[in-house]
């Protein structure tokens, strides 16, 4: 076992010299240990320690970074969701394909875990006030890079009148995602993905007023 910024570690391997993670790598392999902790241990048990002896590092490591076990859960399942969507599709020049490619993309995750990782930070927070929302805000503070609004594209394009989107309109593709993702605790399928675009979105967004 290495040394790694101070972590405690072994002997030195036979296989050759120690090698310092830094920079991405070493933040990678915080949150895949991160989040390997929370699967096995859930949120009330996992610790800095044992996360920090899994990624062969120092708790100062951890906290340097992260000042909480929220903090730490919530980037490691917006590292975890991000690696299992893959890049982000970039816009088609249609609502319609630009709506179904982001949902489709959204719905590349393992949302069980992702369900049971919010779940346990919510019920742990829900003493001091905090609701579903603000934990959901919580992961994507994390999120480096935010893909492109397909209603931003379309009003750009003149498809959509902008006097039509309201905070609630423009939040409806994902809040209805979202619903069906906690509903059933499963990823949806494309034919629901399509209805939520084709039934409710597009004609909302474009119907003549």
């Amino acid at each position: 076992m290495s040394l790694i910024e101070g972590g405690a570690g072994g002997p030195s391997s036979a296989a050759g010299p120690k090698r310092r993670r830094r920079g991405e790598d070493l933040e990678t392999a915080l949150l895949d240990a991160a989040w390997e902790e929370f699967r096995e241990a859930g949120f009330e048990e996992l610790t800095f320690e044992a996360v920090a002896h899994r990624a062969r590092t120092s708790r100062a490591v951890l906290y340097r970074r992260w000042p909480g076990k929220a903090e730490l859960v919530a980037a490691a399942a917006r590292h975890t969701m991000l690696r299992e969507r893959g890049p982000a599709p970039g816009p088609s020049g249609s609502l319609r394909e630009d709506l179904i490619n982001l949902l489709t993309w959204a719905n590349r995750a393992d949302v069980r875990t992702l369900i049971t990782a919010t779940t346990h930070v919510s019920a742990y927070l829900a003493s001091a006030g905090v609701n579903f929302a603000d934990i959901r805000q919580l992961v994507l503070a994390s999120r480096p890079v935010r893909p492109f609004s397909p209603i931003d594209e379309a009003i750009a394009r003149g498809e959509v009148d902008p006097a039509r989107v309201t905070p609630r309109v423009a939040a409806l593709p994902f809040d209805l995602f979202r619903h069906e993702v906690v509903l059933n605790a499963q990823p949806l399928s494309d034919e629901t993905i399509r209805q939520i675009v084709d039934e409710v979105v597009v004609p909302l967004l474009t119907r003549p007023v």
